[in-house]
């Protein structure tokens, strides 16, 4: 038996509730939101989908996470717009997958914290079948990392932005191309 394992990175939080309780009770919210099968939904649905998923999800950190030191070496203003295409691009692949959500079941795992963060493994059954993908903070975010990279490399950050935009357009803003880490 392969099994999903997905695991969530959640900044700790002051309340009383669990990393594990948050993220059944996002998954109820998700859930309840859905329109019927077969049925599209409609654009507020999906914003008001997307905006549930994505709201235990860092993305500031792993879009910075992912550039790694390229960051650093990119202007402030690029930053930004790299930033709010990441979010964008997130948000759209996210709320692409909401009708596969319908067909899956969770089973949480013990909690793990490591230093402020606190990590739930997770196993996903899709249409009854478990299915193996690693989906934890660290391999994502290498991933982006070793993709966007060989992007900027090649077309630099603008490239990387367009791409990310949907419009593959380069449209130079000037600043460094960045570099491969």
């Amino acid at each position: 038996m392969r099994a999903l394992a997905l695991s969530l990175l959640l900044a700790a939080t002051a309340q009383a509730e669990t990393a594990t309780e948050a993220l059944k009770a996002r998954d109820a919210e998700i859930r309840a939101a859905l329109p019927p099968e077969g049925t599209e939904p409609t654009p507020a649905t999906r914003q008001k989908l997307e905006n549930i998923v994505t709201k235990a999800v860092d993305l500031d950190g792993m879009a910075k996470s992912a550039l790694g030191k390229t960051w650093t070496e990119t202007p402030p203003a690029k930053q930004k717009k790299f930033l709010d295409a990441f979010k964008s691009r997130f948000r759209k692949a996210t709320g692409e997958q909401l009708d596969q959500y319908r067909s899956t079941s969770i089973k949480y795992f013990p909690e793990k914290t490591e230093d402020e963060d606190t990590i739930v493994p997770t196993e996903v059954l899709v249409k009854g079948e478990p299915t193996h993908i690693d989906l934890d903070d660290v391999s994502t975010v290498e991933n982006y990392r070793s993709s966007f990279n060989r992007i900027i490399k090649k077309e630099g950050m603008d490239g990387l932005i367009a791409r990310l935009n949907g419009t593959g357009k380069v449209v130079d803003s000037g600043g460094s191309k960045g570099s491969s880490r």
